[in-house]
């Protein structure tokens, strides 16, 4: 499911990412470095889709991905995040592959039983192994994360509020991040690595609208998120409940703003007016 890219829509990418059409890029760490951060910046997560009565998967085609987050600027799941950039350093030469995981929800135990609801992207530069995610909610890592998998005593410190490591037991890999002064675990993965298909990435995608179980992401929180230069601004609504909860959250270097919405209209005009993304009427949603 390898998909062509023009050179049309490579220069699509680099003015959506605030880069310049004739800018020399290479397989190498900085320019992976530089594209990961600018995507993350400049393109934005939302989950709107997996909120409303009528749930209708997207497509997933390259061309329709660039669209969405490049020229009309509607951000988009996590899936839509990973693909763009992986089939975009495929383009450029990386060597790159996917690897899904399995989502916990807040405080939960693994579960290997979990279906697979997000992937991150694996890239290997000449012998080093860096791992990059521009698609996980209000948890994005800004940059990649340089990971040798023989030795995983390394915290990544990437920014204010922003550090990250991996643990491993026998079976698997947990992604985990610092925050409260305490390390939150926010997926798992096979260990050892096991790199899934694009193919993969689509079913994985479709079961998130038909699958049985509990999924927060789309059962419970709604969430939008823009990662800016300075930290993140980040929306949450507790969907199931019976009071209306939904707050905003403005992380700038190591401050914290909360402002909590009485409506789901005033977290719509706000959204609107900060993130330029408009959400559906209320009326639309489940």
């Amino acid at each position: 499911m390898q998909q062509l890219i023009s050179k049309e829509d490579y220069q699509t990418y680099l003015k959506g990412i605030g880069l310049p059409t004739d800018i020399k890029l290479s397989v190498s760490v900085e320019s992976l470095y530089l594209i990961a951060n600018r995507q993350i910046i400049y393109n934005f997560y939302q989950n709107a889709e997996l909120h409303l009565k009528e749930l209708k998967p997207i497509s997933l085609e390259f061309g329709d991905i660039l669209q969405r987050l490049c020229v009309q600027k509607r951000g988009g799941l996590c899936y839509e995040h990973e693909l763009l950039l992986y089939y975009i350093l495929k383009y450029l030469g990386f060597q790159v592959e996917l690897i899904r995981c399995q989502v916990r929800e807040p405080n939960g135990p693994y579960n290997p039983d979990l279906p697979s609801t997000h992937a991150f992207l694996c890239v290997q530069i000449k012998d080093e192994t860096y791992l990059v995610d521009p698609g996980f909610g209000t948890r994005s890592y800004r940059f990649p994360i340089k990971v040798n998998f023989q030795d995983l005593t390394q915290t990544h410190d990437l920014f204010a509020q922003e550090h990250y490591r991996i643990q491993e037991n026998e079976t698997h890999y947990q992604f985990q991040h610092h925050i409260d002064d305490n390390w939150v675990t926010y997926y798992d993965f096979e260990k050892p690595l096991k790199f899934g298909s694009v193919e993969d990435i689509h079913n994985d995608y479709l079961n998130l609208f038909t699958c049985k179980q509990f999924l927060g992401v789309r059962d419970s929180r709604f969430v939008v998120c823009r990662n800016t230069e300075y930290g993140r601004i980040q929306y949450l609504w507790f969907r199931l409940e019976k009071e209306f909860t939904a707050f905003k959250k403005i992380l700038k270097f190591n401050e914290v703003i909360k402002i909590e919405f009485e409506s789901y209209d005033h977290l719509r005009e706000d959204v609107k007016k900060e993130v330029g993304f408009e959400l559906p009427e209320h009326g639309l949603l489940r």
